[in-house]
């Protein structure tokens, strides 16, 4: 059973903010070439753990990339493999969040992940995922309040799902929920969200290609989502499995956000890094050239 736990925490360790935007939508910006740029704070308030996580974080970015330099503090901050309680971490996301690129800038170390080519990797080396439950809901509660001087759209957003991991024999059920208030600006058309993982955008981005049933939902869910970007959210998620359950509370929002002109090479790994793996990924023996799965 120590296999499908770490399968298991593996693959939501990886997930979060994997996903840039609910919609593949145009940037709209003042003028050409120029990208957004904001600094957030997210707290998290994990059940069972004494300390609050904090992140701090910078986000640079348009629809299909995003840089987000990150510091932690705090177990239930953790979200990089790389950088531990306390630490800091760069994360690059590309292919419209496809491929996640962390970065140690102490260690000069990067790790890059693929999560939905990761889930496909595992079920091809034995690992049996079933989906059940699935369920991607959304509300438009209408006008929310001005935030940084931005009026602002409030959506409830809803997901959850059971899956079923079955591996070597054993197996264990999983099953996962959120509910999350969002703010949109009404004046800052579709462009990049960090906070994707709030909404359920990790999921879809890790599941959609695992499970059609859970992949439609999310579709019609986010085609009912402004065309903007968000400015604030909050949500409070829940996993059980094996009896034991654990709710996590957050509370995210953008404390400045600008139209600034970005030099391309923040979105490339430094030639200086070198990559590192994970052992035991997913039951692997490992990923090599820093990327999970292998390219």
């Amino acid at each position: 059973m120590r296999f499908i736990l770490r399968f298991a925490s593996a693959a939501f360790a990886l997930a979060p903010l994997s996903y840039i935007s609910a919609q593949a939508a145009p940037v709209v910006s003042p003028s050409a070439g120029k990208n957004l740029a904001m600094d957030f704070r997210t707290i998290v308030i994990t059940q069972g753990m004494p300390d609050t996580g904090v992140i701090q974080g910078h986000a640079i970015g348009s629809s299909d990339k995003l840089r987000m330099d990150l510091t932690m503090k705090g177990p239930g901050a953790q979200i990089s493999p790389l950088g531990g309680p306390g630490g800091a971490v760069t994360m690059i996301l590309s292919d419209s969040g496809k491929t996640v690129t962390y970065l140690d800038s102490k260690a000069t170390h990067y790790l890059r992940v693929r999560p939905a080519e990761m889930l496909a990797q595992a079920q091809q080396t034995g690992v049996r995922m079933t989906f059940s439950g699935t369920e991607a809901t959304v509300d438009n509660l209408g006008a929310g309040p001005a935030i940084l001087g931005h009026p602002t759209s409030h959506y409830r957003i809803g997901t959850g799902m059971t899956i079923t991991i079955s591996a070597m024999g054993q197996e264990q059920t999983v099953k996962i929920s959120s509910a999350s208030d969002y703010y949109y600006a009404n004046d800052i058309r579709g462009v990049i969200n960090p906070f994707a993982s709030l909404s359920g955008g990790d999921m879809a981005a890790m599941f959609g290609s695992s499970s059609k049933e859970f992949a439609d939902k999310m579709k019609a869910m986010q085609a009912k989502l402004p065309n903007a970007t968000p400015l604030r959210a909050s949500s409070s998620s829940t996993m059980i499995s094996q009896g034991q359950t654990r709710v996590t509370n957050t509370q995210a929002e953008v404390t400045s956000a600008q139209w600034v002109d970005a030099n391309p090479k923040v979105f490339e790994i430094p030639s200086t890094f070198t990559p590192v793996t994970l052992p035991g990924m997913a039951g692997t023996t490992g990923a090599q050239g820093g990327a999970i799965p292998p390219r």
